[in-house]
């Protein structure tokens, strides 16, 4: 593999930010920032200077929290989101989900906002593809790099993909894991979650991101 991904287990919501780094390159980039401290912090312990890029696995509160103080040290980076669903949730606190919490959030206003494409060169040789995957938000989308895929909350390991929230759609999500069972499952592909631990996607029963029988079960 050509990139080194490191994990941080955010301290709200538990959700994942991911730090993707090459050797030799003393920029990186950071996929869904929530505490921003750690992030720091291994940046300058591992020589690393730079974000060249955010990418959002969507813009869920949880998934964003971090976004503006994250800015803020890093004031020329570059945001990237799925569409502009996923633009103007940045800035408005009910479609993020954040607005009933003690700290609503809205992205500060000079923020460089980018919509990705298909594709996205993250270092020269090095590329991601990004494939939409709405179903738990409009602006849903999972990164493929290598052998990894990065799913947000598209699929998360042993749960029920939400689809409750402002946004979500069942049938939607039923034709995302259509797609990824169709496209993406015997590749080889280790699933990097927006919460909880990898899991391989050949070996997942994909079925349980919209059938948990725990959830129908009736005591």
């Amino acid at each position: 593999m050509s990139i080194k991904v490191d994990r941080f287990i955010n301290s709200r919501f538990t959700s994942n930010t991911f730090v993707l780094s090459k050797e030799g390159a003393k920029d990186v980039w950071v996929i869904d920032p929530g505490d921003v401290s750690p992030v720091s912090e291994w940046m300058a312990m591992n020589g690393k200077n730079e974000v060249k890029g955010v990418l959002l696995t969507h813009s869920h509160f949880d998934h964003i929290y971090g976004l503006n103080e994250l800015l803020g040290l890093y004031p020329s980076c570059p945001v990237y989101v799925a569409n502009e669903y996923g633009c103007i949730a940045l800035y408005d606190a009910k479609k993020n989900g954040s607005r009933y919490t003690e700290a609503p959030f809205v992205l500060k206003e000079e923020a460089n906002i980018k919509l990705m494409g298909d594709t996205l060169e993250l270092w020269q040789g090095v590329s991601m593809s990004i494939i939409n995957t709405i179903g738990h938000s409009p602006d849903s989308v999972c990164f493929l790099i290598d052998n990894l895929i990065f799913t947000g909350d598209t699929l998360i390991k042993d749960t029920r993909t939400v689809t409750k929230l402002k946004g979500g759609s069942v049938p939607d999500l039923e034709k995302t894991i259509t797609m990824l069972r169709t496209e993406y499952q015997g590749r080889g592909l280790t699933v990097m979650a927006g919460h909880g631990d990898s899991f391989e996607l050949d070996e997942y029963d994909l079925s349980i991101a919209t059938h948990n029988p725990l959830f129908d079960a009736k005591f």
